[in-house]
């Protein structure tokens, strides 16, 4: 699995000295809105050079973002997760593991925000790259996507960093949770952690319920 090591970052006012190691196989980003989640990952996958402080980060790094529209270049489905695998058998078979067989031959761009961001997803996972880079993963899904989301996600052996609104799914996917605000790392554990610490009351966010024990 790949590691990620943040030292010291600074961007202009959104991240503040943020230092951060991520060695374990799931880590979840968590905080207010404008806290700098989305920016911190984009520092983390090299798609933001930081003002100040330095970044070591595997080779191969996959990522859906926040548009998952943004992942497509090619006419239909088939033919974006083929590319990305190698094989049309292939990308079809990924696609039938997870139900969404139907959607092949369909335009990427057609599709509703939340089978978009499932294709995003996929194409990020499917070429087994180091790491996986997921902004706002569980947007548009229903409850049933969410756990198939987590089930792929905890079955692949790489590293996986999360920013997420969805604390239900971000403490329940999660081996560790870093809970940002304004631009610093305010606290950062094993989810059990963080909810006993109370870092998530101290800043308004709601609290999962029922956390344990996956989806």
């Amino acid at each position: 699995m790949g590691v990620f090591t943040v030292e010291n970052v600074w961007v202009k006012n959104i991240l503040r000295d943020v230092t951060l190691n991520v060695e374990d196989k799931v880590t979840s980003i968590v905080g207010p809105n404008g806290s700098g989640k989305t920016t911190l990952l984009r520092v983390m996958a090299g798609l933001i050079k930081p003002d100040k402080g330095a970044v070591k980060r595997p080779g191969k790094i996959g990522g859906s973002w926040q548009n998952p529209y943004f992942s497509f270049t090619k006419p239909t489905v088939l033919e974006e997760l083929s590319e990305t695998v190698g094989s049309k058998s292939e990308a079809l078979e990924i696609l039938r593991s997870m139900g969404l067989e139907n959607l092949a031959g369909k335009s990427p761009f057609t599709l509703s925000m939340g089978q978009a961001r499932l294709i995003s997803i996929i194409l990020a996972v499917a070429w087994k790259p180091e790491a996986v880079i997921l902004d706002e993963p569980t947007n548009g899904l229903s409850c049933g996507w969410k756990a198939r989301v987590w089930r792929l996600l905890r079955n692949m052996n790489t590293t996986i960093i999360i920013a997420s609104h969805d604390v239900e799914f971000a403490f329940t996917i999660s081996d560790k949770i870093v809970v940002l605000n304004e631009g610093i790392v305010v606290g950062e554990g094993s989810p059990r952690d963080v909810l006993e610490k109370g870092y998530l009351r101290t800043l308004g966010l709601p609290e999962p319920e029922n956390w344990r024990g996956g989806l």
